[in-house]
């Protein structure tokens, strides 16, 4: 008997074949059956989809999505998530695939969706703090502290860390959040929490937006991003900014 999804993790992947976790993802998929991670395979050009199949054909929870180009992450992971939506989980988010974030910081984040009803985003956030296993380069740090605060500016809201790559959103509003392209290449995350305070009552931000900070997260080898993308991210940025204004 199939059981009911209740949640989905979209896993964008783009020639992942040397950086996929598989026993991490295999131990989740078999510890929660009513979770189903949704694999897209963003055109890659090594045996990420061979692998993507092993593991769907493996397990009834976990599913793949093929894009035969790449389309880069923001597109990757929009058509990811109008796929989840076939499921009717109660939400569904994205996470990266090296898992920077492990997948066992999820169920928190279902806790937090649990005990606060209004609530339509949960966010990881990278606060290096005591008691935290954070580790992260510190040029990518600093980077990315400046960037937070212009885009915390941006979007009028106290948001510490817009670009970490775990972030799960209430089922009901991804019809509507994630029906259209993105502008942005990149910093699409910033541009999610634009349209989210669009269809939000934009004065109760506590009740519909939640930073967890995260207990371990890792700086993994092979990120796709380059320095020119951090190069780019404040003209990026402008756009969103202009764009939604």
């Amino acid at each position: 008997m199939t059981e009911m999804t209740t949640h989905c993790l979209v896993i964008p992947c783009y020639n992942e074949e040397q950086r996929l976790k598989l026993s991490a993802f295999e131990g989740h998929l078999q510890a929660n059956p009513a979770i189903q991670l949704l694999f897209v395979n963003d055109g890659s050009s090594d045996q990420t989809l061979r692998l993507l199949k092993e593991i769907s054909d493996k397990f009834q929870n976990a599913d793949f999505l093929d894009l035969p180009q790449n389309r880069g992450k923001a597109e990757a992971v929009r058509l990811g998530f109008l796929k989840a939506l076939e499921k009717n989980p109660q939400t569904i988010g994205f996470w990266d695939a090296d898992l920077a974030t492990p997948l066992e910081e999820a169920p928190e984040f279902y806790r937090l969706f649990e005990s606060r009803p209004k609530l339509l985003c949960v966010m990881g956030s990278r606060i290096l703090r005591m008691g935290g296993r954070i580790n992260r380069h510190l040029y990518r740090h600093i980077i990315g502290r400046v960037f937070a605060t212009f885009a915390s500016n941006a979007l009028g809201l106290p948001v510490y860390d817009t670009q970490c790559g775990a972030k799960i959103f209430k089922a009901s509003i991804v019809s509507e959040v994630f029906k259209q392209p993105f502008l942005s290449y990149w910093i699409f995350d910033v541009e999610l929490i634009y349209r989210i305070k669009k269809i939000s009552n934009y004065s109760h931000y506590n009740d519909n937006f939640y930073e967890y900070p995260l207990s371990i997260w890792n700086d993994e080898a092979g990120s796709k991003l380059k320095m020119f993308d951090f190069l780019k991210a404040p003209f990026e940025l402008l756009k969103i900014w202009w764009h939604y204004r």
